[in-house]
Parts: C-alpha cells; sequence; structure tokens
C-alpha cells in the first residue's frame, strides 16, 4: 500500500520520509537542532581577546573575534532537539550584515537524520553581539604589567622600525597590546598583553630574516586566587636576511 506525506499528499520514499512526513515537510515543520537566535560574547576593547567559556583566548580584530566565537559556540554548545537526529557538524558561518558590534551570521549545520541515506543541510540565522569589557591581562596592564616579554636582537631599532611599524599600526590589537617599547644598540624587547600580537610581529621578521626563537617563561608573582602567575619570554635572533 502506497504512503502519503500526512502534510503535502505527495508519495513517500522509503528513505526520504520520516515517520507520517517527507524529508522536505519534517524540516519545515520540525527543528532539529537548538542552534540559538542570538548570542553574545564578552571582547577585550584593549588586546581583542573572547571569553569562550571560562577562559580568555585570542579573538583579533572585531570581525575576526565575533566569527570566532560562534564557531566556538556552536561547535560546543547547540544540541539536537530531536531524537531524529543521529549525527551532526557546523558546516559554516557566514556574516549576514556587516560585521561590528552586532552581527547576523548564517550557520549552516550537516545533519544525518536515522531513517535518511543523505545528510541535509540546514540553516539558522544568529545575532552575535559582542559585549566591549577590560580581560583580566589588560586591567593587569593597569599597574604597568605586561604578559609576554618578545626579545627581538640582531638589528637596530632604527631598521626594525621601518620594517614593523606597517603591520603594527594596521593592527588595532597589536597596538592594544602594547605596553612598552625599550630599544638598545642591538635590538628591541616588546612588552606585551597577549601572545597572538607576539605572534603578528615574529610573522612579520620571518618575511625578513632567517630566525632563531627560543620561548621561557617566569613567574612574575601570584594571581589574586593564590595561583602562580608566569609571563611568557620570546627570544627572537635575527641570524641573516632573506633573499
Amino acid at each position: 500500500m502506497e504512503r502519503i506525506c500526512a502534510r503535502c499528499g505527495r508519495l513517500l520514499s522509503e528513505h526520504e520520509s520520516i515517520g507520517p512526513l517527507c524529508l522536505s515537510c519534517y524540516l519545515e515543520t520540525h527543528r532539529v537542532l537548538c542552534a540559538p537566535g542570538r548570542v553574545s560574547f564578552e571582547y577585550c576593547k584593549h588586546c581583542g581577546s573572547i571569553r569562550a567559556g571560562h577562559k580568555w583566548v585570542e579573538g583579533g580584530e572585531l570581525d575576526a573575534a565575533s566569527s570566532k566565537f560562534l564557531k566556538w559556540y556552536l561547535s560546543e554548545r547547540v544540541t539536537p532537539c530531536s531524537s531524529d537526529v543521529a549525527e551532526y557538524s557546523l558546516v559554516s558561518v557566514e556574516p549576514v550584515t556587516m560585521p561590528s558590534w552586532r552581527t547576523i551570521y548564517r550557520a549552516t549545520f550537516s545533519v544525518k537524520l536515522r531513517g535518511i541515506d543523505s545528510p541535509v543541510s540546514v540553516q539558522y540565522s544568529i545575532d552575535v553581539r559582542a559585549k566591549p569589557t577590560i580581560c583580566p591581562a589588560c586591567k593587569d596592564v593597569r599597574g604597568g604589567d605586561y604578559n609576554v616579554l618578545l626579545q627581538v636582537r640582531g638589528e637596530t631599532p632604527k631598521k626594525l622600525a621601518e620594517l614593523l611599524s606597517p603591520v603594527i599600526e594596521a593592527s588595532s590589537q597589536i597596538m592594544g597590546s602594547i605596553v612598552d617599547i625599550i630599544e638598545y644598540s642591538n635590538g628591541v624587547d616588546f612588552l606585551l598583553l597577549d601572545r597572538g600580537s607576539a605572534s603578528k610581529i615574529v610573522r612579520q621578521l620571518k618575511k625578513h630574516y632567517r630566525l632563531r626563537v627560543h620561548s621561557s617563561g617566569e613567574d612574575v608573582g601570584v594571581t589574586s586566587r593564590g595561583r602562580m602567575r608566569r609571563r611568557l619570554v620570546l627570544s627572537v635572533h635575527l641570524e641573516e636576511r632573506r633573499r
């Protein structure tokens, strides 16, 4: 006996129907994933870090930070709304409006439904709002503290300024991360708030020099919770110019 969709009246195929509904009607009438309509996240206006769960991580410029937070949230927090969902994964997030403190994204998931041979694509519109704040690391620097010491040796401060000024001035993350720059005859020390800014500076140097990089840490006190606080020390030696 032929079966027809209880909603649209189409003939039901064995592998393209769920219960009394065809696949199209099922997707139109059922929300298969519990994706939110709106989410907000804390964004440090000084260094570009974002809060993901209980941790502060590198976010970058506002548009990149907003997208990174949403990808983290959808990968970690979204759950199935239906027992018919067997598997699912995030495929992409794309801004629908111009990235800003409030951005609308279109999130696309691939979903495997029980009884359906091929995965289906489902999309959700999500309003992502950034909440400007100051991360703990930047609060520390208000008292003159910093989290990363980047030591660059092997070139004069004048030459380093010529090479690095364009990338530093073009990045609000690096500009907001710099606590101080100390010049020496054969290099400079960058006192920074975050590791991401140090990485960007090192990548710029790699375009012009062959580098020898050594990383270490140093104890710099105790946090308010009684934990030892450590500072990252990156020593970069410029060995030769790249051709």
